[in-house]
Formats: C-alpha cells, structure tokens, sequence
C-alpha cells in the first residue's frame, strides 16, 4: 500500500524520550486512554491493517504526540509512490 502509517515509530520515539526521562513507556493502551482514540483502532494503525482512517483520529493522535515531541503529519502518515509502468505512460 502507498501510504503506511508509522504510528509505531512516533510511539517508539515517545518511549525512548520518556526512558532518557526515567518514565514508564506508553502502552498503546495508555495512548488510547489519554488520547480518546478507541484501541481497535490503534492497534489496526499500529500493525498496518487499518484501511482508512478519520480526520478526528488523526487529530486526536498528532495532538497528543505533539505535547511531547514536534510532529508533522508527514510523522504520523508516509506516501510512498508505487513505481510507475513505463508501458502505462499517459500521453498528453
């Protein structure tokens, strides 16, 4: 799928700042607890199975890594262009 979702990696960052601090690491358990995001949900971004998901997720998400760490959307959510089919070219 072009577009994958690193919601792992963003919670791994948090938990590494949060061990450098001498804090207990965020379950996706916690996150859904704090954030206001449902854990089925979570879990489905987290191991990739989600296939789509909603503005309010995502606000709900970057809202709260943002009290922690500077993320972008480009943190949470990557595009990855499938390469092209030469034979397929458009012609304008």
């Amino acid at each position: 799928m072009p577009i994958s979702c690193h919601l792992r990696l963003l919670l791994a960052r948090l938990n590494v700042e949060r061990a450098r601090r001498g804090e207990p690491a965020i379950s996706l358990r916690r996150l859904a607890r704090e954030s206001g995001v449902a854990l089925s949900v979570l879990v489905a971004l987290h191991t990739e199975q989600s296939q789509r998901v909603d503005y309010a997720t995502l606000d709900r998400l970057l809202t709260y890594f943002s009290r922690f760490l500077p993320v972008t959307m480009n943190d949470l959510l990557v595009w990855t262009p499938e390469p092209q089919d030469e034979s397929a070219t458009v012609v304008v």
